[in-house]
């Protein structure tokens, strides 16, 4: 699993390639360290190279989700392909209720 963090245009980009499991989550958490220091600007995730995502990585999205929230912030996902199992996992977790999807 790699995680990468870039700031464009004001905006915190966050991609996974991988698999977001659990033995992943852990370094992936420790990856994102500078995310959960900022407060001050969006943060988009992209889920394009995310294989796999367990409930581990479901509880990691969550904690970013509540960060950015508590900021005042947008969180949202791009990457998504309808119809994959990622998709259907993280629509059955119901998470795009929360999450802005784009394109």
């Amino acid at each position: 699993m790699k995680t990468t963090i870039s700031e464009q245009n004001g905006q915190m980009i966050v991609t996974f390639i991988g698999a977001l499991d659990t033995v992943a989550s852990n370094q992936v958490e420790r990856d994102l360290a500078p995310l959960f220091l900022r407060d001050d600007c969006d943060v988009m995730l992209n889920c394009a190279e995310l294989k796999f995502i367990s409930s581990s990585g479901l509880r990691l999205l969550l904690n970013i989700y509540k960060h950015v929230r508590c900021t005042g912030h947008s969180l949202s996902l791009t990457g998504l392909q309808t119809g994959t199992e990622l998709y259907d996992a993280l629509d059955l977790a119901g998470l795009f209720q929360l999450f802005n999807l784009k394109k």
